[in-house]
C-alpha cells in the first residue's frame, strides 16, 4: 500500500513538472518579438548626446569641424511583412503599447529638457517558430486611412500633434531636426498635393505624391537589430537651413532626399539605408 502510494505521488510530481514544461513553452511561445532599431551615421551609433560631421560640409577652419546632432528623430513604419521560403510574403502583425497600434508604430526620440522616453524598438506578435525567413519590408508612414484622421481622437502613436502637419495633409512621416553650432536643418517626410475642401478638411482620395516608401532588406530568425544610417540618407545634401526639406517635390534638396530614402543596391535591390543584423 505504502509503495502504492509513493508510486503515485511521484507520477503526480512528474506530471506536474510536464505541465509546467508545457506551459512555459507555450508562454514563451505566445511572448512578443522585438525588433530594435538603431540610428547610425556611417559605423557610428547616434544618440541625442552624440555628434557627427557631416561629409557634404566644408570645415570653418583647418583645425575646426562642424560638429551636428540630432534635435529630433523619428518616423512611422506600418505594414511590416516576412518573406518566408515556404509561404512567400506574409503579413507579421505588431501588439499594442504606447509605441504603436492599429499595425503602426512610431520610431525615435526627440531631444529636450522633458526627456521623453526614446522609443527604438517594435513589438510584434510570435511566428510560427518553423518558419524560414529571408527578407522584411515595411513601409515608412502612415497608411492613407488613418492618416488624415482626427489625431485628437486616435490612439498612441497617431495622436502625437509634433508629427501631423493637419487633416488635409495628414501625418509627418518623418521628422528629421539637426543642429550644429552654426546652423540648423529639417526634413519633414509626409504626403503632398492633397485635394480638400478646406485646410481643416480630410482628403477623399489619395494625394497626388502620398511619399511613403517601402524598405525591403535581407532579414532571419536571427536578425534582432535593424540599422538606419543617417549619412546615406544625407549624401548630396548640404546642411544649411536654406536647404531644408518639407517634401516640396520641386525642391533640389526634396529630390535628392527622395531618391536617397528609395536608395538601393541595383544588383540587388534592397536597402542601403536600412541594413539588418
Amino acid at each position: 500500500m505504502t509503495r502504492y502510494i509513493l508510486k503515485k505521488t511521484l507520477l503526480g510530481i512528474i506530471t506536474l513538472l510536464l505541465s509546467i514544461t508545457l506551459l512555459s513553452g507555450c508562454f514563451e511561445r505566445t511572448l512578443p518579438t522585438k525588433v530594435s532599431f538603431q540610428p547610425m551615421y556611417k559605423n557610428m551609433p547616434l544618440s541625442c548626446e552624440s555628434n557627427f560631421h557631416s561629409s557634404n560640409e566644408k570645415t570653418i577652419s583647418s583645425d575646426e569641424l562642424i560638429k551636428w546632432q540630432y534635435q529630433q528623430l523619428q518616423f512611422y513604419i506600418h505594414g511590416v511583412e516576412v518573406n518566408t521560403r515556404k509561404n512567400g510574403w506574409q503579413p507579421w502583425g505588431m501588439t499594442t503599447n504606447s509605441n504603436q497600434a492599429s499595425n503602426v508604430a512610431l520610431l525615435g526620440e526627440t531631444c529636450n529638457e522633458n526627456k521623453e522616453e526614446p522609443n527604438w524598438h517594435i513589438e510584434l506578435v510570435p511566428l510560427d517558430f518553423s518558419a524560414d525567413i529571408t527578407d522584411i519590408r515595411f513601409s515608412i508612414g502612415v497608411p492613407f486611412e488613418l492618416n488624415h484622421l482626427n489625431p485628437l481622437t486616435q490612439p498612441s502613436p497617431i495622436n502625437d500633434s509634433s508629427m501631423f502637419w493637419g487633416w488635409r495633409g495628414g501625418h509627418k512621416f518623418m521628422r528629421i531636426e539637426l543642429a550644429s553650432q552654426y546652423d540648423d536643418w529639417l526634413f519633414h517626410l509626409g504626403s503632398t498635393g492633397c485635394k480638400a475642401l478646406s485646410p481643416v478638411r480630410a482628403p477623399k482620395s489619395e494625394c497626388l505624391h502620398p511619399n511613403r516608401v517601402i524598405v525591403s532588406l535581407p532579414f532571419t530568425e536571427k536578425s534582432s537589430v535593424i540599422k538606419f544610417d543617417l549619412a546615406v540618407l544625407l549624401r548630396g545634401i548640404a546642411l544649411t537651413r536654406d536647404n531644408s526639406c518639407q517634401s516640396a517635390v520641386d525642391e533640389e534638396s526634396c529630390k535628392t532626399l527622395f531618391k536617397n530614402l528609395d536608395m538601393t543596391d541595383d544588383n540587388k535591390k534592397k536597402s542601403l539605408l536600412f541594413t539588418a543584423q
